[in-house]
């Protein structure tokens, strides 16, 4: 990558990183294009070299997040062992108040409003339903007797929720420690099988 190709890419990642804040704190409508470019000490035209809109910047930190939520099948290995991977990426992306944590708040709320946004962010999402993609491994491990009985959908619901909730409030505050592992698979578990 040239000097020129890498300045452009460090403006690029500059604009998405100030324009997921407005998001998150503004929601897509009260988000002002004006302002994010205000803010990058750039011009509204040249922003627009970059995203020719709102919903394509909106449209761009979406696919961003889904990348992210890509979950890796570990063949083979048993369904705790996959949802604990799912944890460990958890808090290792959460210990930092980044970019990629501030992800989770930012996915959160698409989840809830991309229906009200953009068809492509909505379809984004369906193609990386990491709730609807885990089902088959709670499923196998309620086969196996370690993961508890009960909906394997709504299990899978309530364990990234509880993710998602505790990485929104992180982002929020910073006197919060980091929960260990066990407390998150806890609510998987088969505690009769112990």
């Amino acid at each position: 990558m040239n000097k020129k190709e890498e300045q452009y890419e460090m403006r690029k990642w500059q604009i998405l990183d100030i324009a997921l804040n407005h998001f998150i704190q503004y929601g897509f409508y009260g988000t002002s294009t004006r302002k994010i470019a205000e803010e990058a000490g750039i011009s509204s035209g040249l922003m627009f070299h970059y995203f020719p809109n709102k919903l394509a910047l909106y449209e761009a930190l979406v696919e961003i997040g889904c990348e992210k939520l890509t979950i890796d099948s570990g063949e083979g290995e048993s369904p705790l062992v996959f949802f604990e991977r799912q944890i460990e990426w958890f808090l290792s992306v959460a210990t930092q108040n980044n970019f990629a944590s501030r992800m989770f708040v930012f996915m959160g709320l698409v989840a809830i409003n991309a229906k009200d946004v953009s068809e492509r962010a909505v379809q984004m999402m369906k193609n990386h339903d990491v709730e609807a993609l885990s089902v088959p491994y709670i499923e196998k491990g309620q086969e196996l007797g370690v993961i508890r009985e009960g909906d394997p959908l709504t299990l899978s619901v309530l364990f990234y929720s509880s993710i998602q909730g505790f990485a929104e409030t992180l982002v929020a505050r910073n006197d919060l420690k980091l929960p260990e592992k066990e407390w998150f698979l806890a609510i998987l578990r088969n505690e009769k099988k112990q």
